[in-house]
This record gives C-alpha cells, structure tokens and sequence, in this order.
C-alpha cells in the first residue's frame, strides 16, 4: 500500500517535471531526461537544416551573381570589346582591314562603302595583282567595306563604326545608287536593318533617321538585359554553326568573303546564259514598279550628306561611286527617274564638292547576272579597270601611282 502510495506520488511528481512516466535514475547526478534528449535533438536537427538552408541560399545568390557576371560579360563585349559579333558581316570585314593594313605599312588606304553591288562587284584583290606589275611608289591600298542591303543610312552606320573602331581611312568612297534613294514602302531602309546587329553606338543614327526610334531602342535595351538569348542566334551561327537551324543560319552574307571585303557574286561565264535570263525577268517587275513611283526620299538625301560630313570630320578625303548597270537595267529607269536621280547627282556633288566616278557603263551586259551585280569573272574585270583610275585620282600629293 505504501508502495503503491510513493508509487503513486512518484508518478504525480514525474508529470508535474514534465514526464510521462518514471525513468529509472533520473535523479541521479549526470542523468539526461527523455525531454531533453529531445530537445538536444530537435536543436541538432534545426541546426542542420538551417545550414542547409543557408547553403542553399548562398548557392542561389552565387548563381545569381555568376550569371549576372557572365551577361555583363557579354553585354560589354557585344557592345565595346567586340563589337563585330553582333554583326559579323561587319565584324569580319574590319578584322580583315586591320591585317591588311598591317601588312602594308606606308600604304595609303581606300575604303569602299556600299551595298551588295559594290561588295561584290569591287574586288580588290584583282587591283593589287594590276599594281603588283607597275612598279613605282607605292600604291594605294583599297579595301571593300561594302555591306549587302546598304543605302545611305547603312553607310552612315558603317562610317561612324570604323572610325569608332579607331581605323582612319585615307580616302572614303560611298557608293552612289538611285534606287536605294527612294526609300519607300517595302524599299524604306530601316526597315531592312535588323536591330540585332544594331548596338548602343548606333543609337544616334537610329533616333535621326528610323521611323520609329523608340520602339528599336526598346528591343536594343531587352538585347542588353538578355545578350545571350537575344544573340542566340548571331553566338552559334558564329561558333558552333552545325546548331544553328538552316532557316536562322546568316553566315551566307560572309561565308566566302574574302582577305579584301569581297563577297564573290554568282559564278556564271560570261555571256548571255539562261540563268541570267531568268534572274532578269525576276528583278524587271520589281525595279520598273519602283521607277514608275520614283523620287528621292529627304532622310535617304541627308544621310548621304551625313555620311560624307562624318568621313571628313576625321580628315578623309571622300568620294562618289556610281557602279555599273547593264544596259537593261539603265533602259528600265523612267525618264523621269533619270532626270530625278541625275539632278540630285549633280546637286549633291555640287553642294559637297565632291568627286564623281562613274563607271554606270563600264561594263558589257554579259559580265552582269542580273541587270547590275556583277558575276565574279566580271567583279576582276572591271576592278582591274577600276583600281587605276582611282588611285590616279586619289594618290597623295605629289605621289603618282
């Protein structure tokens, strides 16, 4: 009975510490209490899973700030350190002018700007097998900085990114073409600019001359905010190709360039081949729709003057090219168009003091593939012509080639 009473009194005064039931020796120094083994390991178990946590959390803020770094990284290199791998078709060229001015120091430079007539129709390399023979001071070195789909907006573009890229051509020639004046509907040239291959330098073109400025500069600041997705396409098709789907690949405007800027045209003999026919019939419809319509567009007007304002702030001497067109392309002109365009020829040149050379009808028909690109057999005939006479006419004084 008097068991049972301590018993019993045991057991109320286990409940009052807070125990369920009696555990032998827990009075006695040193012993741990079941509460507290509990405790002790719901305090190990929190520990760890708040180190847990912390880790968890440091491994997240550490691929925060690595990722932010990287797209830093890119950003600043697509926009400052190398520029040219937003736009490779520019990019490669500079590379290119870069070596060759390096391999011909003293030589006085020409840098030819224009659209894919003038990429492919000029073709330097030919110019320097002609010279090579001549002997005499040394001659100037000419380089096609030409970008296909180029009007005058795009050739104020590409001057002010060579001279920003710290090159300082001798003499500049912009590459003189009626058609790329007009500049309306499906023929407006900033809407044949792609904003991926435009960067913050080129801000200030965008803002004078594109339509609507804003909305180009707002998918230039979504392109800063995410380089790498934005340029997906521009980063693989430039160093893992064979990724690249073949309806995103636009390597096709620089996969053949050459040391010298050319882009080789279509390999056809000379003569008046099938091919040739048909690639005619395509372009008549397109080019007598816009003759019929024609007039000179004031932005395409003011960024040709632009563009020869920006070549010699920096000291170059600048000049006009007008290329040549076959016979038929000359015979689909208007003559309302011909007398616009020649009009605005002479003004322009007039009001800038500018040389012309015009070598319009330089050329047979046969060496053309489709009115007014040359053919690559056609691009070594007429620079082989075309070399002399503008280093003739652009040697430094006193210096004749």
């Amino acid at each position: 009975m008097t068991r049972g009473l301590f018993g019993r009194l045991g057991l109320l005064g286990s409940t009052r510490s807070g125990s369920a039931t009696a555990h032998p020796g827990a009075d006695r120094p040193g012993a741990t209490h079941p509460a507290a083994d509990r405790l002790g390991a719901d305090r190990v178990c929190n520990r760890r899973r708040s180190g847990r946590q912390v880790t968890a959390r440091r491994s997240v803020l550490w691929f925060g700030a690595v990722l932010a770094v990287i797209h830093l990284g890119v950003a600043a290199a697509l926009d400052h350190t190398r520029p040219g791998i937003r736009d490779p078709e520019y990019g490669r060229r500079v590379d290119r002018l870069r070596a060759r001015l390096a391999e011909n120091p003293g030589r006085p430079s020409i840098v030819l700007i224009g659209s894919s007539r003038a990429a492919m129709g000029v073709r330097p390399d030919a110019w320097e097998a002609v010279r090579s023979r001549q002997g005499g001071p040394p001659a100037p070195l000419l380089f096609n900085m030409s970008l296909l789909g180029s009007g005058p907006v795009m050739e104020l573009l590409l001057a002010r990114r060579v001279y920003a890229d710290g090159l300082r051509p001798d003499v500049v020639l912009f590459e003189y073409w009626p058609p790329y004046l007009y500049s309306e509907r499906e023929w407006a040239e900033p809407d044949r600019i792609a904003a991926e291959r435009l960067s913050p330098r080129d801000r200030a073109v965008v803002r004078d001359y594109f339509p609507e400025p804003e909305k180009v500069e707002a998918r230039l600041r979504r392109h800063w905010c995410h380089p790498i997705y934005a340029n997906r396409y521009h980063l693989l098709v430039q160093f893992a190709p064979r990724w690249v789907p073949k309806g995103h690949r636009i390597d096709w405007t620089w996969d053949n360039l050459d040391d010298w800027g050319w882009k080789p045209g279509l390999d056809l003999e000379p003569g008046f081949t099938p091919e040739r026919a048909a690639m005619l019939d395509r372009c008549r419809g397109v080019y007598k729709t816009l003759f019929d319509a024609y007039r000179i567009h004031p932005n395409a007007d003011r960024a040709l003057r632009a563009a020869v304002a920006t070549a010699r702030a920096y000291g170059a001497r600048v000049g006009l090219v007008f290329l040549p067109e076959s016979s038929e392309f000359r015979g689909w002109y208007t003559a309302e168009a011909e007398r616009l365009a020649r009009d605005h020829l002479r003004r322009i040149t007039e009001d800038l003091g500018l040389p012309v050379l015009d070598t319009r009808n330089w050329m047979p028909d046969e060496y053309f593939v489709d009115g007014f690109h040359l053919s690559r057999a056609g691009a070594a005939e007429f620079t082989r012509r075309f070399g002399p006479v503008v280093a003739e006419r652009f040697a430094p004084d006193g210096v004749r080639p």
